[in-house]
């Protein structure tokens, strides 16, 4: 019987890959594939917050820099968007739970093996490399893992 567990998806994973780039486009800054043994299941209300330093190493501030997450197929062809395209300023707030941001979903979204979790960033002023060491990001989330 499949067994539903809270999940802090983060930076450190080891199934997320790193997009050092942070420009005037979307970028998918982290992008988690769900490994085969797992599934993940995205609800309303799940918490999101993330960190994005600049290539001077300081935070992003500017007003229209953007962060957005995605679930996308293993094609990465059919592509549905859980939260955002939101400030980036307005989920920079890990020390408060109230101050973190709620994905506005109306269902869960069940995440499937093989399926990509992606958060993609996007500033118009056309920042360089980011420093992606310092940069982070949490999504706390349920998984089910399958016996």
């Amino acid at each position: 019987m499949p067994k539903q567990v809270q999940f802090r998806l983060t930076d450190d994973d080891p199934n997320i890959t790193k997009d050092a780039v942070f420009g005037t486009t979307w970028r998918d800054t982290w992008k988690f594939r769900c490994p085969q043994h797992m599934k993940i299941v995205l609800q309303p209300g799940d918490l999101f917050s993330a960190y994005v330093e600049d290539s001077g190493d300081a935070e992003i501030a500017a007003p229209p820099a953007l962060v957005k997450i995605e679930v996308r197929d293993p094609s990465e062809q059919r592509v549905e968007l859980v939260y955002g395209p939101d400030n980036y300023l307005s989920s920079n707030n890990f020390q408060q739970y109230s101050y973190r941001r709620k994905l506005r979903l109306e269902h869960p979204i069940v995440v499937n093996p093989r399926d990509w979790i992606v958060v993609a960033t996007k500033d118009d002023v056309g920042l360089d490399t980011a420093s992606i060491a310092n940069s982070y990001f949490e999504l706390v989330t349920t998984k089910v893992i399958e016996d």
